[in-house]
């Protein structure tokens, strides 16, 4: 027997509804957009946006930035981070952080930079009592977080500057610049969170076969059970890993040859 009029009318009604909260959700991952540019991009009113955008935001699908543009939020991301497991950082970088992880005993990370955030992707957990358990899906400015600073540790003094500016002062230390250049001398960020968390970590950046910065991972962990000596020790081994992901990614390291000119590592000198 053929549906009534009536359930055929209300299937018509809600594949429609999906289709308009797919095309918003397709508009709000490209960048961040007002409730009024976004019902002109979809051709709906401006009460239906904000229907459709409400029942999103509910489902954790979509959030509010604090100048009031709507972004992708934590579930979309969480989505989107479980999409991502089979293809790019995340299926490169999984192997090489749970050996870190077993390693060091640590929470490890992966992340990448969304504007001027940082946005966690992937993450295991580490053995201690108390443990530092960021979930995926995590936004932070990036000069508030080791990942952060190592997704900036190419970037010039005055993209520095205005993206310190940015971040909160608590977690935002005077010497940042000072800090910012050991950074990048040494290719791996240390760092030392303020009270009352204490927060201790390591994180570098994740180069892929540009050369470009395309993530960063990191370690991390509370006071009691990381300090700085400690820090410095397990340094270049997060450095290591991090560029053991980005071969996997097609990086190749320059190195230097005698007479000073700069090749990449696997290159034929003679092309």
């Amino acid at each position: 027997m053929p549906p009534s009029r009536s359930k055929a009318t209300d299937r018509s009604s809600g594949a429609q509804t999906l289709e308009r909260g797919l095309d918003l959700l397709e508009r709000v991952t490209r960048d961040p957009v007002g409730v009024a540019d976004l019902a002109e991009d979809a051709g709906l009113t401006i009460s239906t946006t904000r229907r459709l955008v409400a029942a999103l935001m509910d489902r954790g699908f979509v959030s509010m930035g604090s100048k009031g543009k709507l972004r992708a939020g934590p579930k979309l991301i969480r989505l989107g981070s479980y999409a991502e497991a089979f293809t790019g950082p995340v299926m490169a970088a999984r192997p090489h952080l749970e050996a870190l992880t077993a390693r060091t005993g640590l929470s490890s990370f992966l992340g990448r930079r969304d504007g001027d955030e940082s946005v966690h992707l992937y993450r295991l957990t580490g053995k201690q009592r108390v443990i530092v358990a960021t979930p995926v899906g995590t936004r932070r400015q990036l000069a508030e977080t080791s990942l952060g600073k190592a997704l900036l540790l190419d970037e010039g003094r005055s993209s520095l500057r205005r993206l310190f500016a940015a971040g909160d002062p608590h977690f935002v230390p005077g010497d940042w610049l000072e800090q910012m250049q050991e950074n990048m001398a040494a290719g791996v960020v240390i760092h030392a969170g303020p009270g009352p968390d204490h927060i201790r970590a390591i994180a570098a950046p994740v180069r892929d076969a540009s050369g470009e910065i395309v993530a960063a991972i990191s370690i991390a962990t509370v006071s009691q059970y990381l300090d700085k000596p400690q820090m410095a020790e397990l340094a270049p081994l997060v450095r290591e890993t991090a560029a053991a992901i980005g071969r996997a990614l097609g990086w190749q390291a320059p190195v230097e040859q005698d007479s000073g000119s700069r090749v990449t590592a696997g290159a034929n000198p003679g092309d």
